[in-house]
């Protein structure tokens, strides 16, 4: 696993490195990276909104196959495959926005854990020396040398390392409004317990208000156990990994939740299930006007064949119609008219032929 921290943590760091080079507080450039990532996830968030509002249109139709093959699971799958493939829709379009916060998660880690290595550029070799000093005073590393050797640089002798690079660890700001962001939480009662409160709370909500405002595939969800999943564990999980590591990455995913709250919102009003339903409902009575449309038109052209009558319906059909082109090709006429100063001339049924 440190393997893909540290590789997800090269490109992270060099952001973040960025960041502190124009706003020399780490807490700050902690909020502004945390605002980056979800700017450069909305339009896969986006996508997945759009894949929620498109599941509402024939969340009906997945029940009815679902239950009309109930015991012939291969048979329900295949017809499943089918509804999904005529509408265009993808079920693993939205498994990618909700996987990739916890890549970032990781690599964060990887970037709070060795700020020194990420944001400070200092060579591992000059890294081992000093934590070769803190083992020589006995100081616990506890598996986080870089953050032991922020938090010692003051109290120990680190001269071999250099003037300028002990100049440049103590000169590191590595708070947010004076908390220090390298300490990890503990039982303790202190401000820093909130962090990993927060972290669960916040993630709680969101999944709530993402039930609350996509009740159709998250109902869907809840049959399969997933929003079980989602409302209650991954908070829960996201309580334990905030006591495990130092409250920067706390603090990354409490902002992170907050803003998938606001973004969910967003989109839902813009993307709403009811919104999109009507729009599809409109297309599909559009494409099955011009279907049958087309089949009054064959009707004509066989009918003028064997010099048969047209049924009453078709005939109308095929007039609603030719009305309608007349009123458009008026229109243009109209409008060429007006544009180049010409004589305007009606429509006739010559010119509709």
């Amino acid at each position: 696993m440190n393997w893909l921290t540290n590789l997800i943590g090269v490109p992270l760091g060099w952001i973040m490195w960025l960041l502190y080079s124009v706003i020399h507080n780490y807490g700050i450039v902690l909020i502004l990276f945390t605002i980056l990532v979800k700017a450069l996830m909305f339009p896969l968030s986006v996508k997945q909104q759009k894949a929620t509002a498109k599941m509402a249109v024939f969340q009906p139709k997945i029940q009815e196959i679902q239950k009309k093959y109930e015991k012939n699971k291969e048979k329900q799958q295949e017809e499943l495959m089918k509804l999904y493939e005529n509408h265009g829709y993808n079920p693993m379009s939205g498994c990618l926005p909700m996987l990739l916060p916890f890549v970032i998660l990781f690599g964060l880690i990887d970037v709070i854990y060795r700020p020194l290595t990420h944001i400070l550029h200092i060579n591992s070799d000059t890294i081992t020396k000093a934590t070769e000093i803190l083992t020589r005073n006995n100081v616990d590393l506890s598996g986080r040398p870089e953050l032991e050797i922020l938090t010692n640089i003051t109290k120990y002798d680190f001269s071999e390392l250099g003037a300028d690079v002990v100049s440049k660890i103590q000169n590191f700001d590595y708070t947010l409004f004076g908390i220090d962001l390298s300490v990890v939480p503990t039982f303790d009662w202190n401000w820093f317990l909130l962090i990993p409160i927060l972290s669960g709370v916040t993630a709680f909500l969101v999944s709530l208000v993402s039930m609350k405002m996509n009740p159709a595939t998250n109902q869907q969800a809840t049959g399969m156990g997933a929003m079980k999943i989602m409302m209650y564990i991954m908070p829960l999980f996201s309580v334990w990994i905030a006591f495990s590591v130092p409250v920067g990455v706390g603090f990354y995913w409490i902002l992170s939740n907050v803003l998938s709250g606001v973004q969910t919102v967003i989109l839902y009003k813009v993307y709403s299930p009811e919104k999109y339903k009507k729009e599809f409902e409109e297309k599909m009575q559009a494409e099955a006007e011009k279907k049958k449309l087309e089949r009054a038109q064959r009707k004509k052209i066989k009918s003028s064949d064997s010099n048969e009558p047209l049924d009453p319906e078709t005939e109308k059909m095929l007039l609603s119609e030719k009305e309608r082109n007349r009123k458009r090709l008026a229109e243009a006429r109209r409008q060429d008219a007006e544009k180049y100063g010409d004589e305007y001339v009606e429509v006739t049924d010559k010119d509709l032929m």
